[in-house]
């Protein structure tokens, strides 16, 4: 099969051959691209200076755009909630169940199978179809689903007395937790320059990042503050503290990001729908 395939890859290399671009072009037409071409290789040596300028200058465009920078810090906020539920639930299970490791292993695997994969799928399905009615689809998307973390959150972690409704909880959390992601790429992507999409794509992983690095640390030290280690059953509230402050702090972020997305993409409609 490997040589199947490397002959079948030094074949199309040798056979096909990619078409010459613009070739159906008029010659104007070849001469405006030529000179768009012109245009930007200039701004590209413009851009070329100081790597640290250029960050700071490209971190403040995409930081004034009222859409990409509230879903910026909904993204991290929901990311610092988040990391923690992933990094510190474990040991909530681990010491307040210490009988159910081998039920947590298998079902702790298969929520994040099912539930996860099946939640990150739905929020982008849901975010296309409904987004025909409403522009505020992606946004009430992402607040529903930090706004019922907090309850299943809450229910799973305030009692130790039903390891199965922990899982649950959990479980069903993971169902509505995960439908943010896509969408909120979307609604920063759709609203930003085109010069500007792979800025705004990697200044929200970095953000989110950079959350993920900073709250598990914060959290050991309040865990160890409150004598989690030698009272487990403490990690339940703190867990939905972190889950309160994180998801919940969230939503008016979600909130105006996506009016700021719903009036971007309105008047979007309107210049397409003036005659030229």
């Amino acid at each position: 099969m490997a040589a199947a395939g490397v002959v079948l890859g030094l074949g199309t290399m040798g056979l096909i051959k990619e078409p010459e671009r613009g070739r159906f072009l008029t010659a104007a037409e070849k001469a405006q691209e030529a000179e768009k071409k012109r245009v930007k290789e200039a701004e590209a040596a413009l851009k070329s200076g100081n790597p640290v300028k250029n960050f700071v200058d490209s971190l403040g465009v995409v930081l004034a755009l009222p859409c990409a920078r509230n879903i910026l810090i909904a993204s991290s906020l929901r990311n610092f909630g988040g990391i923690i539920v992933s990094s510190f639930l474990p040991v909530f299970f681990g010491k307040n169940f210490p009988g159910y490791k081998a039920q947590y292993a298998l079902l702790n695997a298969a929520a994040q199978m099912i539930c996860g994969m099946t939640s990150s799928l739905a929020g982008g399905i849901m975010a296309d179809k409904f987004e025909k009615k409403s522009y505020w689809a992606k946004a009430l998307i992402c607040m529903s689903g930090c706004a019922l973390s907090l309850p299943l959150m809450a229910l799973g972690t305030l009692q130790t007395s039903s390891f199965y409704l922990c899982v649950a909880c959990y479980a069903l959390k993971l169902l509505v937790a995960g439908t943010y992601s896509g969408p909120a790429i979307t609604m920063i992507q759709n609203t930003a320059p085109l010069d500007q999409q792979a800025n705004v794509i990697s200044l929200y992983f970095c953000s989110i990042s950079l959350t993920q690095c900073f709250a598990p640390p914060l959290f050991s030290y309040l865990a160890n503050r409150m004598g989690c280690f030698a009272n487990p059953a403490l990690y339940g509230p703190l867990l939905t503290g972190f889950v309160a402050f994180g998801y919940i702090g969230s939503l008016p972020f979600w909130y105006k990001g996506g009016k700021a997305y719903k009036e971007f993409m309105e008047a979007k409609d309107e210049e397409c729908l003036v005659p030229s």
